[in-house]
């Protein structure tokens, strides 16, 4: 247990002297300091680390360095972030006070290792979360968060280095499948099972792989059903902002902004709901006439499910999200290949297709080896 002692000098000036265990040693340590500031920020360190003078020394080097923090750091970044939405820098914010606000956090930003910030990985590892290990994903996107501060450093002049490059991060072990497929029966029954007035949502849904909040804003003048070949035109979604309220806004990413092909079947099912909405309103609505919420939609959802039997327990269900998937895994079995659907789903890239549903086409090399024997033919 470290503690502090004042000690006035000769000339009045008054130092602290910070008394400890060295760990390492056994023996009774002790570091003056010029203010109680540092002082007791030399305890917190102490405590932090099992009262080692080793790790005491390579902090006090540290302290010294002086700049912005890391916790700073973080701060100037998200707010030098433009294309963030009020939902992100909100996530990004309660972030920040969650898992930097310890020691590491107030590091100055130019004094941080490659030794630190794998330290920090070993720390998020060992923390809980509704009982249970933070997951390898949370830490990946939190480390993200950091490494994206630091080249924000970087580019201000405040290091010369990001020292988040060749982090090893956790491995994701989980060998259950997190996304459900579910046939066309299974998908075309839910949507007969849901009330009458939800069925041209989860219609649209199955028909498009379009998003939920993507879906819920539509409004009628992104339809176009009078034509040789009838489209919708995505360029919104529904968000949140900082306070938690619900707002229009940019759909995920830049190439989420598409058109999306109906097919004839489709079209007579959302005709009616796109012709009541007229150009300015929302098409799929609830009995209120409001926007349609993935929190009170569930209920539906969920009582469809029971319709088909899926057992209990999260895991085990498909949710909502998952007739994104399902879609996905209905063109690809109709032929519809990866680049066309990388489109149809607002894809930013093509690979993220590639690495969520290549297992759908198992015979895709052999397709390949087919087309090439034949396109290298003399």
């Amino acid at each position: 247990m470290a503690s502090i002692r004042e000690r006035k000098k000769v000339d009045g000036t008054i130092r602290y002297a910070v008394l400890w265990r060295d760990s390492d040693s056994g023996r009774q340590t002790s570091q003056n300091l010029p203010t109680l500031y540092k002082a007791k920020q030399l305890v917190r360190h102490l405590e932090a680390n099992g009262n080692s003078l080793r790790a005491v020394e390579r902090l006090l080097e540290k302290i010294e360095i002086g700049g912005p923090s890391v916790t700073e750091n973080l701060d100037k970044h998200i707010a030098l972030l433009t294309r963030a939405g009020p939902d992100q820098l909100k996530r990004y914010k309660a972030a920040i006070k969650n898992h930097f606000g310890g020691e590491f956090g107030k590091l100055p930003v130019a004094a941080v290792e490659h030794e630190d910030v794998v330290m920090w990985v070993k720390m998020m590892q060992e923390k809980k979360a509704g009982g249970k290990p933070m997951s390898p994903k949370t830490i990946a996107n939190h480390h993200g968060l950091l490494s994206a501060s630091m080249e924000t450093a970087v580019r201000l002049r405040l290091r010369q280095d990001n020292p988040c490059k060749g982090v090893q991060l956790p491995r994701d072990e989980s060998i259950k499948e997190k996304m459900h497929f579910m046939t066309a029966a299974e998908s075309a029954t839910i949507v007969q099972t849901l009330p009458k007035r939800y069925r041209p949502l989860m219609a649209f849904l199955r028909g498009t792989g379009a998003r939920f909040g993507e879906a819920t804003a539509l409004l009628g003048g992104d339809f176009q059903l009078d034509v040789p070949q009838p489209t919708v035109r995505v360029e919104k979604a529904w968000k949140r902002d900082g306070d938690n309220r619900f707002y229009v806004g940019p759909p995920k990413t830049r190439k989420s902004r598409r058109t999306i092909s109906l097919s004839p079947s489709l079209v007579d099912v959302v005709r009616p709901a796109v012709e009541a909405a007229g150009a300015g309103g929302i098409v799929f609505t609830t009995s209120y006439g409001g926007p349609i919420r993935h929190s009170t939609f569930h209920e539906f959802w969920a009582t469809a499910l029971d319709a088909l039997e899926y057992p209990e327990g999260a895991g085990n269900r498909p949710r909502i999200h998952d007739m994104r998937h399902t879609h996905a895994s209905l063109m690809l079995g109709a032929g519809m290949s990866p680049f066309e659907l990388s489109r149809r789903l607002g894809h930013e890239s093509i690979q993220t297709t590639v690495d969520r549903y290549s297992h759908l086409v198992p015979d895709a090399q052999f397709r390949a080896a087919e087309l090439a024997e034949k396109a290298l033919e003399a």
